[in-house]
């Protein structure tokens, strides 16, 4: 990987262009069309409006997505970026041409048309982002690429509700805007710096069923990469429910018009695209997959909240906001982590992957929102208690899936909070693969300045002699730490031994606490095991001694005084 240059990151901003402007007439049209149907068969018809249309722009990710991904595998990603933006171009000609003659089915096969460009567009979209973008920036990369995404939809809402409304309901002039905006797109590809393929050469398979299974197969062997594509993939599900349903909770329960109803989940937009540049300032240089299942249980309160409130706009107003942030939060560090996470030969076909099983969960949206209102007979405030229940099983499921992911960020938040730490040493920790630190044990907020301290994963082995309390034992339980036996006897236990070669080959660093000061010592001690030997057989772990030195307590002070003290305690962590 190159080191990103002006010109490297100038194609990053003409593909962040194009992929706006595609995302924004994709809203647009959308939209246009719900609206135009409305026109012509009523308002007390638009749950059937909007679940036609929403199968209609789902149908194309479910039949192409495969074939976009060996697409993108076996060509240059960059070319197909520039044809499929010609090939939008010439759709949105042909919206032009179905609305003047005010076409139902013309204008459901320009919907169809359009998400098929989509399809064809995303698996080259996500897969050249590592190509031109260094793996450390890939996280912020994504972030902008989100909040873009989502600043499309904020203003293709506004655009289409808008121009609907200042042009007399003349939807010529919106398709003809939305060419406008498509030819910019085209030409905005064009400076995107050419990518080689990425040298997948196998034949394409026209029974795609079979792709999607090998994929899912590649991605299973993959450490959380299934996970995450299924996270992802029910994220596009509440999305696409909560877009369904806001036009019909802004119609029958807060009293609104369609067109206000869609300004409403303008605001949720606003929010995604707000929460996605928030998770990629967090997540820094690195994914931070613990950022899912808090992102999940805030989502979870705000949508019961919607229904407890749906008599209140000034309420409803702040929760569809914060419904976006929290899912924009929830939702970059998992697009990030399967672009990272993908082997590179099969990126495009497990993004592509990723896209099927995300517009199914949309396509379920659809059904959902129907079994809801038809089935049951519920009205589209209740609906949100009924997504809620499904989001905060969701989050708590992940919650376990991530469980290292989870406790390592909220330690880190804590140590943030607990400590006023600063961490000297960082060259010495290497940065693609696992390390085995020794360090001295004082006290149980060790733990918390460790895992502060960097952003990898980490399992913590301390010696089994020190004097632990109930809850300090539960504590370590909870973030499973390890008890051993004193470091010279390492070799006499043998799950000790396989727990720290798991942790190694999973990718997570282990910290073996001691309770002797001369780490140097004790780092030889280990170097004469047979268990480091055996450790060290297939792969070179680095032994990195690490100190810690925390501000000294004042028994004298006042008791206000310490427990203040206690939010920020000076602390210096050393590396080597």
């Amino acid at each position: 990987m190159t080191t990103i240059s002006k010109k490297r990151f100038s194609s990053f901003t003409y593909l962040n262009t194009t992929q706006f402007l595609g995302a924004l007439n994709d809203n647009i049209f959308k939209l246009l069309i719900v609206y135009f149907f409305i026109d012509l068969e009523g308002v007390e018809n638009s749950y059937r409006i909007l679940s036609a249309a929403g199968a209609t722009f789902v149908a194309p990710f479910l039949l192409f997505s495969t074939s976009s991904g060996f697409l993108a595998d076996r060509f240059s990603k960059r070319n197909i970026i520039v044809l499929t933006k010609l090939l939008e171009l010439v759709i949105m000609l042909l919206g032009v041409l179905f609305f003047y003659f005010q076409s139902k089915l013309g204008s459901f096969f320009i919907l169809f048309m359009l998400a098929t460009q989509s399809a064809l567009f995303g698996p080259s979209k996500y897969g050249i982002l590592p190509e031109i973008v260094e793996e450390e920036k890939i996280s912020r990369a994504n972030g902008l690429m989100s909040s873009f995404t989502f600043l499309a939809i904020i203003l293709g809402t506004f655009l289409a509700s808008f121009i609907v409304d200042m042009s007399g309901r003349s939807y010529i002039i919106a398709a003809g805007i939305c060419t406008l905006f498509s030819l910019i797109g085209f030409l905005a590809s064009l400076r995107i710096e050419y990518t080689p393929p990425a040298g997948a050469y196998r034949r394409f398979n026209i029974f795609f069923f079979s792709e999607i299974y090998k994929s899912i197969k590649i991605a299973a062997r993959e450490p959380s990469l299934m996970p995450a594509i299924l996270g992802s993939a029910f994220f596009l599900f509440l999305g696409a429910y909560v877009q369904l349903n806001m036009i019909p909770y802004a119609t029958n329960i807060l009293n609104m018009t369609d067109v206000q109803g869609g300004y409403l989940f303008l605001l949720t937009a606003v929010g995604i695209g707000t929460g996605s540049v928030i998770a990629g300032k967090i997540s820094g240089k690195s994914v931070e997959l613990g950022l899912v299942p808090v992102a999940g249980l805030l989502i979870a309160a705000t949508v019961f909240l919607l229904d407890y409130y749906s008599d209140n706009l000034l309420y409803v107003i702040p929760l569809v906001v914060a419904t976006g942030i929290f899912g924009g939060i929830y939702l970059v560090p998992l697009d990030s982590f399967i672009q990272i996470a993908a082997p590179n030969k099969y990126r495009g076909l497990i993004v592509a992957t990723a896209n099927f099983i995300g517009f199914i969960g949309v396509l379920l949206a659809s059904l959902f929102i129907w079994v809801i209102t038809e089935a049951l007979g519920l009205q589209a405030d209740k609906g949100f208690s009924i997504v809620g229940i499904c989001v905060l099983l969701v989050a708590l499921l992940f919650g376990f899936q991530f469980f290292d992911y989870t406790t390592r960020f909220i330690c880190m938040v804590l140590s943030k909070l607990h400590f006023q730490s600063t961490v000297s040493g960082i060259d010495n920790i290497p940065a693609n693969k696992p390390a085995i630190y020794v360090c001295r044990h004082t006290a149980w907020n060790d733990t918390l300045l460790m895992l502060g301290s960097q952003r990898r994963r980490m399992r913590f082995f301390i010696e089994q002699e020190q004097d632990h309390s109930k809850i300090l034992k539960r504590l370590y339980r909870m973030l499973r730490v390890v008890l051993m036996p004193d470091i010279e006897t390492l070799d006499s236990s043998r799950p000790c031994i396989e727990a720290i070669k798991k942790s190694l080959k999973k990718g997570i660093s282990v910290c073996i606490f001691v309770e002797n000061e001369n780490l140097e010592e004790e780092i030889a001690k280990l170097a004469k095991t047979h268990a480091y030997q055996e450790l060290l057989s297939k792969k070179d772990y680095p032994v990195i001694p690490v100190t810690i030195i925390k501000g000294v307590k004042d028994k004298e002070s006042r008791v206000f005084t310490r427990l203040m003290a206690k939010l920020r305690v000076p602390a210096a962590v050393t590396f080597g």
